[in-house]
C-alpha cells in the first residue's frame, strides 16, 4: 500500500486517510475519491491530502477482515458487515466463550495491521452480545500477511462458543441442631435465583440431617423427582473425602472427582458424579448471590464442558474474587433478578361430594366460627390473588352461600361427579385473558396461609420464565398444596377429563417444576374424613 500526500487531481480510487472539511460539508476519512469528490475539493482550493492506494496483492481493509473473520470465526455465530476494516461477532443464545491463549496472542503478532480481541475466558454472555471484535488497522494489507495470520492460527477458530444447556436441579441441604430454618430458606432463594437466570428449575428441595445416610437417601428421591443436577448444601463445609458429604455421595453409588478450587470465595466445593449425573458440593460463600467459585463451575457444568486438572488450575488466574467481581453476569441477566410484573389468578376447587364424609358436606362444616370452605377461600384472597375463581357442584347453592361477601366468581361444573379435571378446566375456562398464572387450591384444605399464597406468587414472578413453569410448596421433601400454574399450560389443563387433575401434564413436563420450600405440613393437610377433622385438631361446628 502507498500512503502519504498527493493532489486532489491525481487521486481517483484512492482511499481519503484523513477527514477534509470544506464549506458544503465533509468528506469523511476512508471515503474512496471519486469524481464529485476530486471536483469539491479542487472547487474549495484544497492542494494537498493524504491518501491510501492499493498496491498489486494488497486486499482493502474490508477485504481482509472478511477473510479472516471467515477463517477465524466458530460457526454458528452472528457476525457483522465489514465496515472500516472491523467485524464484530455475536453470541446467538446464552453460553461461554473461551479461547486458545497461545494462538490468540500468536495471531496477534503476526503484524501490527491485525487485532482480534476477546472477551474474558469462560466469560457467559448472554444472546447478542458481542463476544469478540476483529480489526484491520490500516486501509489494507498485503495477501500473504492475512494468509499468515491464518496459518498461524492453525487454519481453524482460535476461539469457541458453547451454549448453555439447561438441566432440572435439586437442592439437598443439611441441617443441625440450633440451625435457624431462616438460613435454610434464603440458601433455597438464591439458589433459585441462580439457576433461573442461567434458565434451569429446582424441581427437588429437601432438608435432611446432617448424615451420610439421610443424605444418600435424599439424592435418590431427588432423582424419582426428574432431577438431573444434584446440589448439596451442608451444614458444615466439606474439608475432606472422608467428610460427611462425599460419604455420602459414595453410598448413593457416586464417585467424587474434585474435592476444593483455586478460587476464593469458593474453595471448599466438591465435584461428583452418579453415573454421568453431576453432583456439587456447594461451598458455603454459595448460600450468597455474590460470584463466587461456584457460579464457575455451575456454568461449566451447563456448557458441557470436562472439568478436569488442567480446567480446575486455570481458575487460578482471576481466582481471587474476594475484592473484584471477575466475569461478571451479563447485564440483561443480573436486571432478570427482580420479579417481574404479573398478575396471578386463583381457581378453588369447591365441587366434590365428599363421599368419605358420609352424608355431611365436608366444605360447609364450620372451624372457628367459619366454613372450612371459607377459610380457604380466605388465605388465597387475604396471599394476594385478585381473581379468585370458585369451582362448584355439589350442593352449589350451600357453597355459595358459604363464602358471602368474599370477592369471588363462581363457576358451576354440572359434571362434577366425573373427577377433578373436570373442575381445573372450568376454572381455567372462568379465568380473566390478563392473568399471567392459575394458582389451584384444594377447598378442603383450611390451614393454608396467606402467607404461603404470597410467597408462592412472589417466587413464582421471579421466574424469568414464569409462564412455562409450575410451582409446588415442599415440606420434608413432599410436594404439596395448592399449585401455580404457568399462562403456558393453560391449554393443557383446560383439556384434561376425568380425576387426574394436572397429575398428567406434570408428568410430560418435569423440568418446569419450581420447588418452594415451606415451613410446616399445611401444604399437606386435607380433610377427606372425621378422623383427618379429629387429627387436625379444631373441633367440628354444627
Amino acid at each position: 500500500m502507498k500512503f502519504g500526500p498527493a493532489a486532489p487531481d491525481t487521486c481517483e480510487g484512492a482511499t481519503l486517510a484523513h477527514a477534509v472539511y470544506l464549506p458544503d460539508g465533509r468528506i469523511r476519512k476512508g471515503t474512496r475519491l471519486d469524481r464529485a469528490d476530486i471536483a469539491r475539493l479542487i472547487t474549495a482550493g484544497i492542494g494537498t491530502i493524504t491518501v491510501a492506494r492499493l498496491e498489486p496483492g494488497d486486499l482493502d481493509e474490508d477485504s481482509a477482515a472478511d477473510r479472516l473473520a471467515t477463517a477465524l470465526v466458530p460457526p454458528g455465530l452472528r457476525m457483522s458487515p465489514a465496515a472500516t476494516g472491523r467485524v464484530n461477532i455475536y453470541a446467538v443464545g446464552r453460553g461461554l466463550v473461551r479461547f486458545d491463549r497461545q494462538r490468540l496472542k500468536q495471531l496477534n503478532r503476526v503484524d501490527e495491521g491485525i487485532t482480534l480481541a476477546c472477551v474474558q475466558h469462560n466469560q457467559l454472555v448472554e444472546d447478542g452480545d458481542m463476544i469478540a471484535t476483529l480489526k484491520i488497522i490500516p486501509y489494507s494489507l498485503p495477501e500473504p500477511v492475512i494468509e499468515a495470520a491464518i496459518t498461524e492460527a492453525g487454519g481453524m477458530p482460535v476461539f469457541s462458543f458453547h451454549p448453555l444447556h439447561a438441566k432440572p436441579f435439586a437442592l439437598i441441604q443439611t441441617r443441625v441442631e440450633g440451625m435457624k430454618p431462616a438460613l435454610l430458606t434464603a440458601t433455597e432463594k438464591v439458589t433459585k435465583q441462580r439457576l433461573d437466570q442461567l434458565g434451569c428449575a429446582l424441581v427437588d428441595s429437601r432438608i435432611v440431617a446432617h448424615a451420610s445416610a439421610d443424605i444418600a437417601a435424599a439424592i435418590g428421591e431427588s432423582r424419582r423427582h426428574g432431577a438431573e443436577a444434584v446440589l448439596i448444601c451442608g451444614a458444615s463445609a466439606i474439608s475432606d473425602r472422608r467428610d460427611v458429604v462425599p460419604m455420602a455421595v459414595g453410598a448413593a453409588g457416586g464417585r467424587i472427582d474434585r474435592l476444593g478450587l483455586p478460587a476464593d470465595p469458593g474453595n471448599l466445593l466438591m465435584m461428583a458424579r452418579l453415573g454421568e449425573m453431576p453432583v456439587i458440593g456447594m461451598p458455603g460463600c454459595a448460600r450468597s448471590p455474590r460470584l463466587n467459585g461456584f457460579d464457575w463451575v455451575l456454568q461449566l457444568v451447563l456448557a458441557g464442558i470436562e472439568i478436569d486438572d488442567d480446567e480446575i488450575a486455570d481458575m487460578a488466574i482471576g481466582g481471587l474474587l474476594m475484592e473484584i467481581a471477575s466475569r461478571p453476569l451479563p447485564r440483561k441477566m443480573v436486571e432478570r433478578r427482580q420479579p417481574g410484573t404479573i398478575t396471578i389468578g386463583g381457581i378453588l376447587l369447591a365441587a366434590g361430594s365428599s363421599r368419605r364424609m358420609g352424608d355431611v358436606n365436608k366444605l360447609l362444616i364450620e372451624i372457628d366460627g367459619e366454613p372450612l370452605v371459607r377459610h380457604a377461600a380466605r388465605a388465597m384472597l387475604d396471599g394476594g390473588i385478585r381473581d379468585l375463581v370458585v369451582v362448584t357442584g355439589h350442593q352449589h347453592e350451600d357453597v355459595v352461600a358459604a363464602l358471602a361477601g368474599l370477592d369471588v366468581t363462581f363457576a358451576h361444573n354440572a359434571d362434577f361427579a366425573a373427577g377433578q379435571a373436570g373442575s381445573v378446566a372450568v376454572g381455567i375456562a372462568g379465568l380473566p385473558d390478563s392473568v399471567s398464572g392459575a394458582l389451584i387450591a384444594l377447598g378442603d384444605m383450611p390451614f393454608i396461609a396467606p402467607d404461603l399464597v404470597t410467597e408462592m406468587i412472589h417466587d413464582h414472578g421471579g421466574l424469568g420464565d414464569h409462564e412455562s413453569r409450575v410451582s409446588f410448596p415442599v415440606y420434608e421433601g413432599r410436594r404439596g398444596n395448592p399449585v401455580l400454574w404457568g399462562r403456558g399450560f393453560f391449554v393443557a389443563l383446560g383439556g384434561l377429563s376425568g380425576d387426574m387433575g394436572g397429575r398428567r401434564v406434570l408428568s410430560e413436563n418435569p423440568a418446569a417444576v419450581n420447588s418452594i420450600g415451606w415451613h410446616d405440613d399445611s401444604i399437606h393437610r386435607d380433610i377427606d374424613t372425621a378422623d383427618d377433622l379429629v387429627r387436625s385438631g379444631p373441633e367440628p361446628e354444627s
